[in-house]
């Protein structure tokens, strides 16, 4: 079957003589003269490949010499122990809270992750494995028909439907398909091996092809559109370059100048990844000025020693192009697996290229992680605050006798200014027991209702000053780019727990990394959904719906403890105590009525009785032990409220609980990581 393209001469490579073989570069302080190298030779392989092993140290190509250091030989059991610090020091700094660039600093994180794991660590533990070449490039660039045109037969799908390439397809020769097996490269990816045509897959899936075509020592990897529409394949597309060797990057004559394909060249030029560019589907008429155009915008990013070829518009037979169009493309992929040097150069290159952007990427990802740390003891900070504003104002009510008034004050004139409470207190020995039941029963109802008063003021202030400390707490979380993140990633969290899973969802459910892509570990998602109260976010301004029951507990068992303080101490004079009795439930009431406004003065100021509870407590207890007593009393209401308060400020750290605890070790660990790959290379 023929696809017209348009008819022109054959391909033409772009830009004269081999692939550029830039050596390694390793920092000033770990480069060694080549006799140095060669003094340790025997203590473990280089990182270079095993055909290169029996050399002194690796060298440089002869034409490339003149301008290169030479290459370092390391111990590689020595790097890859720190490359193993590295991995754990930064899978443990997770970033949790959402604040602006947190997206970046997570990709940034996983990108980290994915080189250690499924590119450095590899190719240490296989160096002598074919060299992977990652075919990227954006949406109809033509990859999978140039992987086609390479291979000699069509192995991976060509169509017009866009993404053609929704699973990647992997094309080795048969007697390298061992170095791909799921154990060793990109371990956590499910594939399928497939003789033949690699049809399209279920998304998430590696396709693994075979074909006599493909040269010994190369694959060839088919990676989804750098520019597709689906965020999941631009995601796959940048973890198999980060496991490769080498990038193909194939554009075409109307799409060289797009912002994504510079914004990934780019990024190949800073990691210092070995690379070759293709130009395809160039209208032979305008062929020179559209080649020098791209030469000139390679030019002037920094990209002008690449290996580049064109590819003109051409006739597509059976998904490839005519051998004559693609054969310089060939040709120099042949010759990269079998020129030792040329392999050594590019392995070196791409690998020092990784190792050396890791020099200021870990520490900045250290930097990352202090800010976390930081963040988040400032949210937990801002809760508490709130709350122990709250909880000050709490004591300070108590202290200053602001609730003696209203209905405790009537009811304390009820009780008190009828002269009933001396009645009950000076209940004098020697009385007939009749009388003394008598007059206890009818004070019961008075005492009572001055019970109920006191109970129903103090958890109506204690109420109060819950919600306001909700509002407060969520104000405080609200002006902090943290918290905001936080709370917008808990409504999400809630929302998600109610909508099913769509394609995009069910494909990246197969990729692990995923999770920790956005959260940092997988699951964080559903465990702040379910530790968020009933109402979602919203009630989180206000107080827990059981706080009264709980409030109306701690306060009844504070006026029992009262009542038991009056039962089982000796509180009055002994004076007093020689020719009075008294009823333990009243006094306990006098008590609480001077806790409340002992020590701010006669906070009550009405005629008669209603100065009564600083004399009368002082004529009884004595000022001494009154101050003692009162002081008890207080400090054991304030650690029940102080406690409840506590158990609401929870409802906003559990938050930031539910996203995982920030480990306060993993800066610290990154940095130490850091300082040993250095030290190692």
């Amino acid at each position: 079957m023929k696809e017209r393209q348009g008819v022109a001469p054959a391909s033409v490579p772009w830009g004269a003589g081999d692939a550029t073989r830039v050596p390694a570069r390793p920092p000033a302080h770990a480069r060694r003269d080549p006799a140095h190298a060669a003094s340790d030779a025997g203590a473990a392989e280089p990182y270079v490949p095993a055909s290169a092993a029996g050399a002194a140290a690796p060298h440089v190509p002869a034409h490339a010499a003149g301008n290169a250091e030479p290459h370092v030989r390391v111990d590689a059991r020595k790097l890859e122990s720190a490359l193993l610090e590295v991995r754990g020091a930064v899978g443990r700094a997770q970033l949790l809270l959402e604040i602006p660039g947190i997206e970046a600093a997570r990709a940034e994180r996983q990108q980290l992750i994915s080189q250690i794991d499924d590119y450095l660590l590899p190719r240490l533990r296989q160096s002598g494995a074919p060299i992977l070449i990652a075919m990227v490039g954006s949406t109809g660039a033509g990859k999978s028909t140039l992987l086609n045109s390479i291979a000699g037969s069509q192995v991976s799908a060509t169509g017009v439907r866009r993404p053609t390439t929704n699973s990647p397809v992997l094309a080795c020769h048969p007697e390298d398909a061992g170095w791909f097996a799921e154990n060793v490269f990109l371990p956590t990816l499910p594939r399928v091996r497939q003789e033949g045509l690699a049809r399209p897959g279920r998304d998430g899936l590696l396709v693994l092809a075979t074909s006599e075509g493909i040269p010994r020592g190369i694959a060839l990897l088919d990676t989804p559109d750098i520019d597709s529409v689906v965020a999941a394949h631009r995601q796959f597309a940048r973890q198999f370059l980060d496991a490769s060797d080498l990038w193909l990057f194939v554009t075409t004559a109307r799409r060289y100048a797009d912002a994504v394909v510079w914004e990934l060249l780019k990024d190949a030029r800073d990691r210092g990844a070995s690379l070759g560019v293709v130009l395809s589907r160039v209208p032979p008429a305008a062929g020179k000025q559209l080649s020098e155009h791209f030469e000139a915008m390679l030019d002037a990013n920094g990209l002008g020693e690449i290996q580049r070829f064109v590819i003109p518009e051409t006739i597509v037979t059976d998904a490839q192009l005519p051998a004559e169009v693609s054969a310089p493309v060939r040709s120099w992929l042949e010759e990269t697996s079998r020129r030792d040097e040329r392999r050594i150069a590019i392995l070196t290159k791409t690998m020092s290229g990784v190792l050396d952007s890791f020099e200021a990427r870990v520490p900045a990802l250290a930097r990352g992680a202090e800010t976390q740390l930081a963040l988040g003891a400032e949210l937990r900070s801002a809760a508490d605050a709130a709350y122990s504003a709250a909880l000050a104002e709490h004591d300070e009510a108590i202290r200053s006798g602001s609730l003696l008034r209203g209905e405790v004050l009537a009811r304390w004139q009820d009780f008190a200014g009828t002269g009933d409470l001396m009645g009950t207190l000076e209940v004098r020995k020697g009385k007939r027991p009749s009388q003394r039941s008598k007059r206890h029963a009818a004070m019961s109802a008075r005492a009572q209702a001055l019970k109920a008063a006191l109970r129903l003021s103090v958890e109506a202030l204690t109420t109060s000053l819950a919600d306001r400390a909700a509002e407060d707490a969520m104000e405080r979380w609200q002006a902090s780019p943290a918290g905001t993140g936080l709370l917008a990633e808990a409504r999400q969290a809630t929302q998600a727990q109610q909508v099913p899973a769509g394609p995009e969802q069910s494909y990246a459910s197969l990729r692990k990394w995923e999770g920790e892509l956005r959260w940092g570990f997988p699951g964080a998602q559903s465990d702040l959904a379910a530790s968020l109260p009933a109402g979602g976010v919203d009630a989180l301004s206000r107080s827990s719906a059981d706080l009264p029951r709980r409030i109306a507990q701690a306060v009844a068992a504070w006026q029992d403890h009262l009542l038991h303080l009056v039962q089982t101490e000796n509180v009055t004079r002994r004076s007093i105590a020689r020719i009075a009795s008294f009823d333990a439930e009243s006094l306990a009431l006098v008590l609480t009525i001077g806790v409340l406004g002992y020590g701010a003065g006669d906070v009550i100021v009405s005629e008669g009785a209603s100065a009564v509870p600083q004399r009368l407590l002082t004529s009884l207890f004595g000022a001494g032990l009154m101050r003692d007593i009162g002081g008890q009393a207080r400090q054991d209401l304030h650690e029940r409220i102080g406690l409840l308060f506590s158990e609401e400020a929870l409802r906003f750290t559990a938050l930031i609980a539910a996203v995982g605890a920030p480990d306060e070790a993993a800066p610290t660990d990154l940095y130490q990581a850091s300082y040993l790959l250095e030290s190692a290379r």
